[in-house]
């Protein structure tokens, strides 16, 4: 078996920068080099695109996070631990789930596109967990205000923890279906 020594692997280099050249142009990759002028219509269709990507990216990475802070308030929500972790869990959840409603709701969307498949449930599912989202952190404090006071709570009042265990099933489907591709 050949065996390259120091010096033969420096002379093959040495040769190969000899015939190499120095620079690679784009017409080299085989790549038209004349510049591409739009139509204004056609570059502030590109600024809508950047935005709308931008926010649903943003929305994208909110919402993964809002899964995360959703589970630890479920988790809280039934144990023997402080009742105030689960509250101020809740209301972080609240706020970052509005939050990334809101990148999701401004993101401009360009006429032509049509919602399908996956995209399609993951809007529809928001029709769950969304009032989900308005009812549960309500109840809760409707709760907590009643067992701080000593009083009990109406059946409505009771139901904050199945409410809240639906939004977050529909949350957690709608994550999800973007997730993963199926």
């Amino acid at each position: 078996m050949f065996k390259w020594s120091k010096l033969s692997l420096l002379m093959v280099v040495i040769l190969f920068s000899q015939f190499a050249k120095a620079e690679i142009s784009l017409k080299d990759l085989g790549v038209d080099e004349t510049p591409v002028s739009l139509t204004p219509a056609q570059v502030k269709q590109q600024e809508v695109m950047e935005v709308r990507h931008s926010k649903l990216k943003t929305h994208e990475k909110l919402g993964l996070v809002t899964l995360g802070l959703m589970t630890a308030t479920l988790l809280t929500g039934n144990s023997a631990l402080d009742s105030n972790m689960h509250m101020y869990l809740g209301m972080t959840t609240g706020l970052l789930y509005y939050t990334t409603a809101y990148y999701s709701l401004t993101a401009p969307k360009p006429a032509g596109i049509v919602d399908r498949g996956a995209i399609k449930w993951h809007k529809a599912l928001a029709w769950i967990h969304f009032p989900a989202m308005v009812l549960a952190p309500i109840l809760g404090y409707m709760y907590k205000r009643n067992e701080d006071n000593g009083k009990k709570s109406s059946s409505l009042v009771k139901q904050h923890s199945a409410i809240a265990g639906i939004g977050f099933g529909a949350f957690a489907l709608s994550a999800t279906l973007m997730t993963i591709e199926f």
